[in-house]
This record gives structure tokens, sequence and C-alpha cells, in this order.
């Protein structure tokens, strides 16, 4: 009874890390809106300045090109902080929809979903996904993967796998999770295989990253 206890809980703290992750990835959206917004009001104030001093281009040469490069400048973060707006707010409902698609695995500790670099993670035991055909698990994922990426256009999906195996072997299982995906539907040009990972673990994992394919990272301000 006291294991079956102490499972419940662990599994109840994967889900609260979770919907933790899932906040902090919609407060990064809501931080590039903010930017975003501010960057807009810049252009269109340096806009007006450069249209006033449009009428002494002789006396004002100097101003207006610094001016200009201000506004081509100024143009630039905002369609960047635009890009990164969008890519946040499409990666959190990416994390909101595949919590909700695998949450009876995720529940049994058996499937892990989390954010690593602002990107939608999921974790999974390898042996659910090589082989001719994959287990009841792995299928569930490969599904919920396939249909959330028809749900997002602009997705893409990056697998790796970690623990202690073998590039060739390791190169094998990613192109038979690649292939299982692109049966249920995904485009091969949508998919990302990466090498194998410094092992991190004996058990091997396969990481599917589900994420948007504008997915920029704010510029720091200098």
């Amino acid at each position: 009874m006291e294991r079956l206890h102490a499972s419940l809980s662990l599994r109840e703290r994967k889900l609260e890390q979770l919907e933790t992750e899932l906040a902090e990835q919609r407060l990064s959206a809501d931080v590039a809106g903010t930017e975003r917004k501010f960057a807009t009001e810049m252009v269109e104030q340096l806009r007006g300045e450069l249209g006033r001093t449009g009428e002494h281009l002789r006396e004002f040469a100097g101003e207006r090109a610094k001016l200009s490069l201000a506004l081509d400048a100024a143009e630039a973060r905002a369609r960047r902080l635009s890009a990164c707006e969008a890519s946040q707010a499409d990666n959190a409902a990416i994390v909101r929809d595949l919590a909700v698609a695998l949450h009876e695995p995720i529940a049994q500790g058996e499937v892990e979903v989390s954010v690593l670099e602002g990107r939608p993670v999921v974790r999974i035991n390898s042996s659910e996904l090589v082989g001719e055909t994959a287990g009841e698990i792995g299928q569930k994922v490969i599904t919920a993967i396939a249909a959330i990426t028809a749900r997002h256009a602009e997705s893409r999906v990056a697998i790796r796998e970690t623990g202690n195996v073998p590039a060739a072997e390791a190169a094998k299982r990613l192109r038979s999770v690649s292939d299982a995906l692109t049966k249920s539907g995904l485009g091969a040009a949508r998919l990302e295989l990466s090498p194998a990972a410094t092992p991190t673990a004996a058990t091997p994992a396969l990481e599917l990253s589900v994420f948007a394919a504008d997915d920029v990272a704010p510029e720091v301000e200098k």
C-alpha cells in the first residue's frame, strides 16, 4: 500500500512539474509580446521623426541617415520579436496538446513531457519505438505526435536518443522512428534526426522534440 502511495505521489509531482513548465512557456510568450509591442511603438515613433526631418534634407542630412538606420534596426527587431512571440505561443499550445493527448501514459510514468530550451520534448523508453512494430505506448506517442503536427502545420519534430547506444544502432533506431512518423502522415521534410547524445543514462531513451518551426530567440538588449 505504501509503495502504491509513493508511486501516485511521484506521478502527481511529474504532472505538477509539467504544469509549471507550461506556465513558464506561457510567461515567455507574454514577455515576447510585451517586447514586440514596445518595438512596434518605437518603429512608429521613428517613422514620425523621419517624416519631419524629410522637410529639411540639407540641414538634417546626417540626422536623417542616422534615423533611417535606427528605423531599419527597429523594424528588424520588431520582426524578430513578432516571430519569437508566435513561436513561443505555438510551443505553449504544443505542450498543452501533448499533455492532453498523452495524459494517461504520463500519469502512469511511461511517458515524460517537458520543456527543454523552450521546446516541448517527449521522452519514452527506446524499446517502445524500435523494431518492426512499435509497442502500445510507443504507438500512442506516434499517433499523438502525428495528430498534433497536423494541427500545428508549421511545427517540426527532432528525434534523438540518449543512453549507452552504439552510433550505428542509434542511427538505425532513429530511422525506424522517423519511418513510423512518416507512415502516420508527417512529411519527411519536417523531421530532424540528431546524432546520439553523450550517454546520460544506462537505459536508452528516445527524445522527440515537437516545436514551432520559426523558433527564434529574442535578442538581448545591449
